[in-house]
């Protein structure tokens, strides 16, 4: 190839990039909204506590004005674990994020239902062996206040999230999640 022609490919290839990116850009400007849904996952440790979730995101209401972005609904299933003991919980919350880019500080708020798996399957065992009666199921679950605190890394229109921060009961806790 001649040098001519290589500066002709290079050329077209560039002004075909910046057309395309143009016509991107354009539709991401008519539509500055975040998405309604999410699903999220998040795993957090520190030291002998942690937990992990599964989390479905819903947004309740949108803010465009103000560093408010909205009102989101957050239903999730998960683990945890203490030391010696944990079991599964299922969580309810409502948060919001602000910032207005791809940036955000995120607060969640809630109740769980957890449920001490680890101490009632002790329990058990004890009884059987002792020849008592069995435990009730009831007397190891729990409603705990959860919430969490954190960064959030989600553009207004992407599908992509990540999560990072620190929380009940997933104490330091890294998470990601797609937007539809």
């Amino acid at each position: 190839m001649t040098r001519k022609s290589i500066y002709l490919t290079i050329g077209a290839a560039l002004s075909l990039c910046s057309h395309t990116y143009a016509q991107e850009s354009a539709d991401a400007e008519g539509n500055q909204g975040f998405r309604k849904n999410a699903i999220l996952a998040t795993m957090g440790t520190v030291g002998l506590m942690g937990a992990y979730n599964l989390s479905f995101e819903r947004m309740l209401l949108a803010s465009k004005e103000g560093s408010i972005q909205g009102l989101w609904t957050k239903a999730g299933v998960g683990g945890w674990g203490v030391w010696s003991t944990g079991g599964p919980y299922q969580s309810l919350m409502l948060g919001t994020m602000t910032g207005k880019r791809n940036s955000h500080l995120e607060l969640n708020g809630g109740l769980a239902r957890m449920f001490n798996k680890t101490g009632y399957d002790h329990a058990e065992d004890m009884s059987t062996y002792f020849s008592e009666p069995q435990p009730l199921k009831s007397d190891y679950i729990h409603i705990r206040i959860v919430g969490a605190v954190g960064y959030r890394f989600q553009k207004p229109t992407s599908r992509f999230l990540f999560r990072s921060g620190v929380g009940y009961p997933e104490t330091l806790y890294l998470g990601i999640g797609a937007a539809f």
